[in-house]
């Protein structure tokens, strides 16, 4: 089950990390700009700021009640 979701959750990011980079392309060259891009790069980091946030308190929480 591990596997599984470090699998999922690597191939989400690589997605993300293509769609910031089209999203970079559609912004600065002749390259063409989509909102869909624009819309999955900001749920992108707003999932990716929430897990962090997440595993930050958990390992906070660890140390806290390990002493």
């Amino acid at each position: 089950m591990h596997t599984v979701l470090y699998r999922t959750g690597a191939g989400l990011y690589i997605l993300w990390l293509l769609a910031t980079l089209l999203l970079i392309l559609g912004r600065y060259t002749p390259f063409p700009s989509f909102e869909i891009v624009h819309s999955a790069v900001v749920t992108g980091a707003t999932i990716l700021t929430i897990v962090g946030a997440g595993l930050l308190l958990q390992k906070g929480y660890r140390t806290i009640v390990s002493g």
